[in-house]
């Protein structure tokens, strides 16, 4: 799988807004879901050739799950994209390995496998230039959007 179990002496915040230093862990997951319910989805980052979700990226995925658990009648489309170093072809499966591991993850905390699908773009639509590394950094990534339509109305 491309993710590892929780680290639970370890508790690392995807939004560097929601510092565990100065915000108590109830406010700070009750901002996190009103960004969830208001839509604003986390977007998560990769490393250089990598599908291993990354632990930051953990307390806001299980807030998504949750919320997903709660809201049966939404769906989650991801959008998997992976920078142009390498050949279009690899970057395209890594893509979609990177889309997989995260749809394994939410899996995992319970969300039902037909309540999401993912979209492979490889290197094909970047959201960055691919001119240096800080914007091929940018490409690396998944988007999450909630779809509460049928499958069938969205592809």
């Amino acid at each position: 799988m491309g993710f590892t179990p929780r680290d639970p002496h370890r508790e690392i915040w995807l939004d560097d807004r929601i510092d565990p230093d100065t915000v108590d862990d109830q406010r700070a997951l009750l901002t996190l879901e009103q960004r969830i319910d208001r839509g604003d989805l986390p977007e998560v980052k990769f490393a250089l050739d990598s599908d291993v979700v990354p632990y930051e990226y953990y307390p806001a995925l299980d807030a998504v799950a949750d919320w997903m658990l709660r809201h049966p009648d939404h769906k989650l489309r991801l959008t998997a994209r992976a920078c142009s170093l390498g050949t279009p072809e690899y970057n395209l499966q890594l893509s979609r390995r990177r889309a997989k591991s995260l749809k394994a993850y939410l899996v995992s905390r319970g969300v039902p496998p037909p309540s999401i699908r993912f979209l492979a773009l490889g290197e094909e639509h970047p959201l960055a230039s691919n001119a240096t590394e800080e914007t091929r950094r940018e490409n690396r990534s998944v988007q999450l959007r909630f779809v509460w339509r049928d499958w069938d109305s969205v592809y």
